[in-house]
């Protein structure tokens, strides 16, 4: 292509706009001390939003306890960060439609992306410094949305680069959707994130996460973020060599793993009521 897909995005600005109510959850995600009640009102603003907040509450994994009606309950249930987490989301996956590009999966994306943010708010403790961690869990959420974008508006051209990783996965993405696009998601992310008004450090990670060179502003969340990405996509087991081990006690690595694990398994039927 002659003219990058950023250029294509920028010059007919056609990027989707980032509701209110979603930028005003996606920032609380980050908030530590929020209010039920807060939390409640939030949803309630965006149509449909509730609805599917308890289902998730009522989903298969939940199957052993009582069936509830309720926002509140909903979130009792969930946990606050998790509910704002699943309710952003939703919220995100409303604006994008991805079934014009069959080789890519919509609940694996989204399984990765929520996956990705609550592994990151487990390591921020020890990974990043105060403000970063603040960030992780908007950061982890948000780290691949570059992707979902050029699925959206260049699903066609992503379905051959996708198609082609899949039958070579030990290449490289990005390489591929460069020389197909003239940009890669990591970019593409950026882009987004910048018109949205998300706070500098998100943008970043989205930007650099891929990158495990980058020393530029907010590398410590960057790192956090790609630390944590790379974590869940191995099971929660690396290599001896990873600088996981190197940055963190093994015991430790081993007792939020089981966290994690756990997790991952409920937020797998999330991700499927997502997509």
């Amino acid at each position: 292509m002659s003219k990058s897909a950023l250029d294509t995005l920028q010059g007919q600005d056609t990027l989707p706009p980032l509701p209110y109510v979603a930028h005003d959850i996606l920032l609380a995600a980050n908030r530590s001390e929020p209010d039920i009640r807060e939390v409640s009102d939030k949803l309630a603003r965006e149509p449909g939003l509730s609805a599917r907040v308890v289902a998730m509450a009522n989903s298969a994994f939940f199957a052993s306890q009582q069936p509830l009606y309720s926002i509140e309950h909903a979130i009792m249930r969930l946990g606050l960060v998790r509910v704002r987490v699943l309710a952003a989301s939703v919220l995100l996956n409303k604006l994008f439609d991805p079934s014009r590009c069959p080789a890519f999966s919509a609940p694996r994306y989204w399984h990765d992306a929520i996956a990705t943010s609550y592994t990151a708010s487990r390591l921020a403790p020890w990974l990043a410094p105060e403000e970063a961690g603040e960030a992780a869990y908007i950061s982890g959420l948000l780290h691949n949305i570059g992707l979902l974008l050029l699925v959206h508006f260049f699903p066609e051209t992503m379905h051959r680069i996708l198609t082609e990783h899949g039958r070579q996965p030990e290449g490289s993405l990005l390489a591929l959707t460069r020389a197909e696009l003239g940009c890669d998601h990591g970019e593409a992310g950026g882009m987004l994130l910048k018109a949205w008004e998300l706070p500098a450090p998100v943008i970043t990670a989205a930007a650099h996460f891929h990158s495990a060179h980058y020393r530029g502003e907010h590398a410590e969340l960057v790192q956090l973020v790609r630390h944590a990405a790379e974590w869940h996509e191995a099971g929660f087991e690396l290599a001896e060599d990873h600088p996981l081990y190197q940055q963190l006690d093994p015991s430790l690595l081993t007792r939020e793993a089981q966290h994690c694990r756990r997790e991952t398994e409920q937020l797998a039927s999330f991700a499927e009521l997502l997509a």
